[in-house]
This record gives structure tokens, C-alpha cells and sequence, in this order.
């Protein structure tokens, strides 16, 4: 008879332990009213993006007959690096919707400063907690990184004269040039650009006592985070022929060889090293 008092004990206790166990989580989220959280907790976006990054603050709960007011703020080690839409720190869910956006606008700086986190931090009107489930722990606030498109280069260092070797790299025009056929020859000087002010342009012009390569006054710009070169005015026109739509370039900071690769008009491909002498 002891015996099958405590079995039904122990089964009681159990069901008790398990009761408990299954119903104290659900406390933490029970929130009739509702709740607001960040759709992510993480997002990025290059210095350079010509568009806004969004952030999207959500309204977990009924529909509501009134608006509800988010505030937030905004923190990072470097606040110049963006501004903010709104900037006021707040931002409306309109009453019966449950959205609304927080955009990050980068600033393209042109200074080579790492890149930087920006905080987004919820908070709002008293009836409305936080985070999911409204604990305020989770999904409270986001983490935006802002990348920095700046990488050190020593534009100086190419300054200088360039001699030109450009050639046919297939098809029945290889292996000669654009010289061979037309009997020219070919060198280029570059100089920096009095109007830059990121440090990545040089000014081409052609040497003196040789034939036009690629006009004079060209402004070349140096992608330094990718390695690869481009034309402010679009890409090149070679020898005074034809226009040069390369697909592949790059440049070495160490030897100064600067190269572009593809096809040149209908006739084949077609690619120019510039080295430094």
C-alpha cells in the first residue's frame, strides 16, 4: 500500500514539474497589447551607396485604432560618416499598419577611416515594450555597418612617363598593334589631378614628339579597394580609332603596370599595358 502511495506521488509531483516547466516561458510573452521590434538585428551598406539603407521597425500585435510613436536613437563612434531619415529620433506606425523605416544615408568620405557600426536603439510609448515578445532583449536594436570604398594608395608614386605596349591578344589582327598598322608610336605621361580631392586620379597627356594613344587631358581613376582603373569621361577611345570597352584592368603599386583588357570594336581583342619607366 506504501508503495502505491508513492508511485502516485511522485506521478503527481512530475505532473506538477511539468506544468510548471511548460507554462513559466510562456509568461515572458504574453503581451496582449503588442510589441515592437527591429526586423533584423544586423545589415551593412558600402560608404558609397547612392541609396538610403533602411531599417525596418515592426508592430507585433492587434490592429490598433491609434498611431504609435517609436522612439529611437542613433549612436556610432563616428556620426559624420551618416545622417539619419527621420533625424527628430522618432517614427510614427500609423494607426491599423504595423511598419515603418529608419534610413541610414552613408557619407562617401574619400578618407581612408575603417569601416564604422552604427547603432539603432528602440524604445516606445508606454503601452508598447520592446524586442520580441517585449522581453527588450532581443531584436531591440540593430547593428548597421558602414563599409568603408576607401583604401590607401600612394597616388603620387605615378606620376611620371608611361611607355605604351598595345596589341591584338587574338583573332586575325594578333599579335600585331594599333602602331603597326598605322606607323605610329606611342607614350604617355600622367600628372596628378589638381581637382581631385579622394587621391585616386591622374591626369593622361600625351609625350611630346609621339602620337596620340589616348587623348590629352584623359582623367584616369584608380579603384583602390579593387585594383582596377576607370575613365571619368566613359571608357577610352585608343589611337584616335575606336572606342575601347574593356572588360578587365588593374594596376600594381609596386612595378606601376597599369592594364586593360577586351574587345576593341569588331576586331578582336585587344589590350594596352602602360608601364612606368
Amino acid at each position: 500500500m506504501k508503495n502505491y502511495i508513492k508511485r502516485l506521488l511522485i506521478v503527481a509531483f512530475g505532473s506538477i514539474l511539468f506544468v510548471g516547466c511548460e507554462d513559466a516561458p510562456l509568461q515572458i510573452f504574453e503581451t496582449p497589447e503588442g510589441f515592437i521590434q527591429m526586423v533584423s538585428s544586423t545589415g551593412s551598406v558600402n560608404e558609397n551607396s547612392a541609396t538610403e539603407f533602411v531599417s525596418t521597425v515592426v508592430f507585433g500585435g492587434p490592429t490598433t485604432t491609434s498611431d504609435i510613436t517609436v522612439n529611437y536613437t542613433v549612436t556610432s563612434s563616428d556620426p559624420s560618416r551618416y545622417t539619419v531619415n527621420p533625424s527628430s529620433g522618432s517614427v510614427t506606425i500609423p494607426a491599423g499598419e504595423f511598419t515603418a523605416d529608419i534610413a541610414i544615408q552613408p557619407i562617401d568620405n574619400f578618407d581612408v577611416d575603417g569601416d564604422v557600426q552604427v547603432t539603432i536603439a528602440l524604445s516606445a510609448d508606454s503601452s508598447k515594450p520592446i524586442g520580441i515578445g517585449g522581453e527588450g532583449l532581443v531584436s531591440a536594436s540593430k547593428v548597421v555597418t558602414i563599409i568603408d570604398n576607401d583604401c590607401p594608395i600612394d597616388i603620387a608614386s605615378f606620376v611620371g612617363t608611361y611607355s605604351v605596349f598595345e596589341n591584338f591578344t587574338a583573332g586575325v589582327n594578333s599579335p600585331s598593334g594599333l602602331n603597326n598598322f598605322f606607323g605610329e608610336s606611342y607614350q604617355m605621361e600622367m600628372a596628378l589631378d589638381p581637382a581631385d580631392v579622394s587621391g585616386t586620379k591622374v591626369v593622361l597627356t600625351n609625350s611630346a614628339g609621339f602620337d596620340t594613344y589616348i587623348n590629352d587631358g584623359t582623367i584616369m581613376s584608380f579603384d583602390t579597394c579593387n585594383g582596377r582603373v576607370s575613365f571619368d569621361a566613359g571608357f577610352p577611345t585608343v589611337a584616335l580609332f575606336r572606342t575601347f570597352e574593356y572588360t578587365a584592368s588593374s594596376y600594381n603599386e609596386n612595378t606601376f603596370v597599369i592594364q586593360c583588357t577586351g574587345p576593341l570594336a569588331t576586331f578582336g581583342e585587344y589590350q594596352f599595358t602602360l608601364t612606368k619607366q
